[in-house]
């Protein structure tokens, strides 16, 4: 066990941190409890017998939870060659990629996103990252942790440097990764909190240290950093200020005003309800109730409730207050259904979003960032501390599963670069994105490898042209075979003998149906057979037209008469994707209408 002074400056570090961040914690302590609904940790007098509990609806939290399932899908990660016009630069960096997407893979990153990183970035402010060793499965783990009670310190370049973060743990879940602690209760009652244990885990560039500071700054880690250089990675939200804000620091109080509103007209429809009875005064005698009777000389209408209104300003202040959230947590009504905007044009709707929109762009630009560090900074961990251990890995890309063995040190190479991308013309619709692209690439402005990295779709650029190239080798194949066997009328009427390759196709067919892929399929089919012994006896003449029928072209016959004109089109003669679809109609919408049209020529003109 080590003893307290084991940790030198290490815990003045951390309560100096704290410090610094006091503001921060402030903040983020009543985000939560707003979110949670307590709002009586903020304002213990907001409530009363009659309503216990908020009785509006929690916009911060709805708001929270929506921006956070719009920003939480990972963007498609893709290691660029340097030279991508060499096969071997391609396969190396093919091999990245899918080293890089084994880690995302093998550490939930899109769960951990979900369930934690993309709420805790845009409600508090902070996104917490790290890389640690795994040296049981000798590979790196990305882990998204809280950003509560998260303190980081970040150099001149953005680069976290130094890294504290102090939580509270279940005892018996600590007592389960730390034997050492079990009866630790009965020496140490008051380090414990409701059943939890206050814990300080520090990261510099040379010392991981975990202890508890409650418990006499008992220290449960305590290595030497093996990467020399801390491998949390902290993003901030942008603000124009140096201190973290989250998006909701400033509607806390917005959103007890509007209780307390509501608070106030359920009081007064109450009083309205239950206002007492006006009578004249020959009344003497008043029967309540719905079939009560009341006797006066001055008739129903002396008879009455006492009036007590409400001024209309006071419905006008929910609103009001409703529209103040809606404009500080940036969020539109548009995302809750509730608008009379037009939705024939859209334009209004678009209006509406443009904030919910920005706050999107903006979020993935720092996650972007994010992403590229995190992905960084896990192989060089792999090379350094796994460099020379081999190791097998399995994925599934784009639908095809895939295994392959790698070694860190080898494969890796020093090159961390990894290409983020969320996708081409963020605020586009997908339609005109689509469009774009392929005017550009028709266009020759961009490479087809470009248009394929900002598609917004998560594909393996590299293997997906692979492909590509296997599916149009196969095309021209097929469509090779298609026109041979077109050929057969032009050769029966100049007297060949159309028999082989009648064969060809039949056997070209058989073979399919057996499972061989086209290339198997067309590679025996049109295999020559054996010659037999008098073909190669001197003076034997050649059997005139043999030559054609064994695939020569036929005599008067062309290219385009056989069908190979039929090359420079699509699979059976279709125009491509990109002749189809790039062009914008006069309303600035895609051309999505094509037609076809076949012509054959008519013999004897």
């Amino acid at each position: 066990m080590y003893q307290a002074t084991d940790l030198g400056a290490i815990p003045a570090r951390v309560a100096a941190l704290r410090a610094r961040d006091s503001f921060r914690d402030a903040r983020v302590a009543e985000v939560q409890a707003v979110r949670r609904g307590d709002f009586q940790a903020i304002a213990p007098d907001l409530f009363s017998d009659d309503f216990q509990r908020p009785i509006v609806a929690n916009m911060i939290d709805t708001a929270a939870r929506d921006m956070a399932a719009m920003i939480a899908p990972l963007p498609s990660f893709n290691c660029s060659a340097a030279s991508m016009l060499s096969d071997r630069a391609k396969a190396f960096a093919d091999k990245r990629t899918k080293i890089a997407r084994s880690y995302i893979e093998q550490s939930e990153l899109e769960l951990a996103m979900v369930d934690r990183g993309a709420d805790h970035y845009n409600s508090f402010g902070l996104l917490v990252g790290c890389v640690e060793p795994d040296f049981e499965d000798k590979m790196p783990r990305i882990a998204i942790e809280s950003s509560i009670g998260a303190y980081a310190v970040w150099n001149s370049k953005g680069r976290t440097v130094e890294f504290a973060r102090v939580f509270y743990q279940d005892y018996f879940t600590l007592c389960a990764d730390y034997p050492q602690l079990m009866g630790i209760q009965k020496t140490h009652p008051m380090g414990l909190l409701n059943g939890k244990v206050e814990v300080v885990k520090y990261v510099s560039d040379k010392r991981v240290v975990t202890y508890l500071p409650k418990l006499g700054d008992m220290v449960l880690e305590d290595m030497v950093n093996p990467m020399g250089k801390c491998y949390y990675h902290v993003a901030k939200r942008p603000n124009f200020e140096e201190t973290t804000r989250g998006a909701y620091d400033d509607v806390v109080w917005v959103q007890l005003a509007r209780h307390r509103i509501q608070m106030l007209l359920m009081e007064g429809v109450d009083k309205a309800v239950r206002a007492p009875l006006v009578v004249p005064m020959d009344v003497d005698d008043m029967a309540l109730g719905p079939d009560g009777i009341i006797h006066t000389n001055a008739g129903a209408a002396s008879v009455g409730r006492a009036r007590l209104d409400m001024p209309p300003q006071a419905f006008n202040a929910v609103e009001q207050l409703k529209q103040e959230q809606q404009l500080g947590s940036m969020s539109s009504e548009a995302r809750s259904g509730q608008t009379d905007a037009s939705v024939i044009t859209g334009r209004g709707l678009q209006a509406l979003a443009a904030n919910f929109d920005t706050q999107i762009s903006v979020a993935q630009s720092v996650l972007k960032s994010f992403y590229k560090h995190i992905i960084q900074m896990a192989f060089d961990m792999d090379e350094k501390l796994f460099g020379n251990s081999e190791r097998e890995i399995r994925g599934n890309d784009a639908g095809v599963p895939y295994s392959l063995r790698y070694r860190p040190r080898k494969d890796i190479d020093g090159d961390h670069s990894v290409d983020i991308s969320y996708g081409f013309a963020a605020g586009l619709d997908p339609n005109r994105a689509l469009v774009f692209l392929l005017q550009a690439d028709g266009a020759g402005l961009v490479s087809k490898d470009y248009v394929r990295r900002a598609l917004p779709v998560d594909l393996n650029a590299a293997e997906e042209e692979t492909k590509i190239m296997i599916e149009q080798s196969r095309s021209g194949l097929i469509m090779a075979m298609s026109a041979l066997a077109q050929s057969i009328p032009q050769l029966a009427a100049g007297g060949a003998d159309p028999m082989p390759i009648i064969a060809q196709q039949a056997k070209f067919i058989t073979l399919l149906q057996k499972g061989k892929t086209v290339e198997q399929a067309a590679t025996e089919a049109l295999t020559p057979p054996e010659p037999p012994p008098s073909a190669s006896t001197p003076g034997v003449e050649a059997i005139p037209g043999e030559e054609s029928a064994l695939g020569g072209a036929p005599p008067g016959g062309g290219g385009d008469a056989m069908g190979f004109g039929m090359a420079n089109e699509g699979p059976n003669g279709r125009p491509d994707l990109q002749q189809m679809f790039a062009g914008l109609t006069g309303s600035g919408a895609p051309n999505l209408q094509a037609g076809i049209s076949r012509m054959n020529p008519v013999a004897g003109q």
